[in-house]
């Protein structure tokens, strides 16, 4: 009778052991799983981001390019610069050289070539757009620096996702801070848009 409690006693103790592992096992699994969708999320989220930030710099870089591209072929009125650009007369002059302005009775103006001054009127009539730009880069990188330690399942994503990013680092330094010659900055925004369009398109078919 004794024997058989002490046997009972140490298949009781198996079966709870067992069941512990089985359990301990099992959570291990399930948290491994809940951390890859986790994981796997935050690739979708930040390419997705990558990708409406693109076209939100296309379209503030378009602005520069519009406008750099006009006054080299003439002057430009403060009113269709007020007019097109949604900012008051008043805070154009306020950001003109006087001594470089063409001025007549009824339109003052731009004058032709004046490059720096129109760049400068148009940042600062996309100030909004150009500080929403940033504040989703800003949100890209920290999500970069998150994902930098994938899971072994997830290395060939994160470096398909990182080169999207470096493309799209440049990209977006382009577009919020035009510099050199507008024929220089017209050939590198345009190429840095198509490689960053082909890239995020290629990454939205590869990435799970």
């Amino acid at each position: 009778m004794k024997k058989n409690k002490i046997l009972f006693s140490s298949i009781s103790l198996i079966i709870v052991v067992l069941i512990a592992s089985s359990y301990l096992l099992w959570k291990q699994v399930d948290t491994k799983e809940k951390e890859e969708l986790a994981y796997q999320l935050k690739l979708a989220e930040t390419l997705n981001l990558i990708d409406s930030s693109k076209t939100d710099s296309a379209v503030v870089a378009g602005t520069f390019q519009k406008y750099w591209g006009k006054i080299i072929e003439s002057s430009i009125s403060f009113a269709t610069l007020s007019d097109d650009l949604h900012i008051p007369v008043f805070t154009i002059e306020s950001l003109v050289n006087t001594s470089e302005r063409v001025s007549y009775t009824y339109a003052p103006s731009l004058a032709e070539g004046e490059f720096d001054t129109v760049l400068n009127i148009v940042k600062n009539a996309k100030s909004g757009d150009i500080n929403s730009v940033l504040k989703q880069h800003q949100i890209v990188t920290n999500s970069i620096k998150e994902l930098k330690n994938p899971p072994i399942n997830f290395k060939d994503s994160y470096e398909i996702l990182l080169e999207c990013y470096e493309v799209y680092d440049t990209f977006v330094s382009l577009s919020t801070s035009p510099n050199g010659s507008y024929i220089e900055y017209s050939r590198n925004i345009n190429s840095t848009y198509e490689t960053l369009s082909s890239k995020v398109n290629t990454a939205l078919l590869q990435l799970p």
